[in-house]
């Protein structure tokens, strides 16, 4: 069994790590972990614990869905929160439109669906994680600092591909290993 995720690695211009260590600053006081710049990406699909037999079959189910989805560009530009305004849980950045990854993300879900995984039952919300809040010293100073860091810039990223990746829960972090990558129609 193997822990395992679908996405595309995403690396943050520098306007979006100033953004990343400015927040990291005016947060400092919250517990929040923050999520280390070279693990970020763009989770496609998460599947969780895989019996290793599944491996090859979702090898070819990426292969299968890259040589059938052209290759597009998200412009990232906004920041987000998941959790409630009482209890924030995730920092994260995202996108204002992403039809294109909407589409990619149901090609593989049903793809998914008949190799045996769970449906997903959350609303597609493509985002790159920041950090987990575990805790915040004042909701209103956090949601003030929110609001003044929104972006008022954006950055392309390219999807040319995806990852099937092992994640293994370290106590130091996780760590990533792409096991299988395809890539998209050019």
């Amino acid at each position: 069994m193997k822990r395992l995720f679908i996405a595309t690695k995403i690396e943050l211009n520098e306007q979006y790590m100033s953004l990343m260590r400015q927040l990291q600053r005016q947060l400092s006081g919250d517990k929040i972990v923050w999520v280390d710049s070279q693990l970020q990406h763009l989770t496609l699909r998460f599947l969780g614990q895989t019996p290793d037999e599944q491996i090859p079959k979702l090898k070819k189910l990426l292969n299968e869905v890259a040589n059938q989805t052209s290759a597009f560009t998200l412009n990232m530009d906004k920041l987000g929160i998941f959790g409630s305004k009482y209890a924030p849980s995730v920092i994260w950045l995202g996108f204002s439109e992403f039809e294109a990854y909407k589409m990619l993300f149901e090609k593989m879900e049903e793809h998914l669906l008949d190799l045996g995984f769970e449906p997903n039952h959350g609303n597609v919300v493509p985002h790159i994680t920041l950090g987990r809040i575990k805790e915040t010293q004042s909701k209103k100073y956090f949601w003030k600092v929110f609001e003044q860091n929104q972006p008022t810039f954006s950055q392309s990223i390219p999807i040319n591909e995806i990852t099937l990746y092992q994640s293994r829960l370290q106590p130091t972090g996780p760590i990533y290993k792409a096991l299988h990558t395809a890539y998209l129609k050019k």
